[in-house]
């Protein structure tokens, strides 16, 4: 496999790893709404941005999605 470097971003694991808690909250937030209503259908939408630009980064498809032990995503220790 290829190694992909993003100069802004060094660390893309590490980078979308933190963002993990807020595609938590909006899974939760999308689940108290009307489903396939306006408001889920724009839930939907961000969290499929942070899915694509992770999968863009990462090369790991349902990053935020896939549980920590099957995921190559290890969080920092402490």
């Amino acid at each position: 496999m290829v190694s992909v470097r993003y100069p802004g971003v060094p660390n893309p694991m590490r980078a979308f790893g933190e963002l993990r808690p807020l595609w938590q909250q909006l899974t939760a937030m999308q689940i108290k709404v009307r489903p396939f209503g306006p408001d889920y259908i724009v839930l939907d939408a961000a969290m499929k941005a942070l899915d694509t630009a992770a999968y863009h980064f990462t090369r790991e498809p349902n990053f935020f999605a896939a549980k920590l032990e099957q995921s190559r995503y290890r969080p920092p220790e402490g």
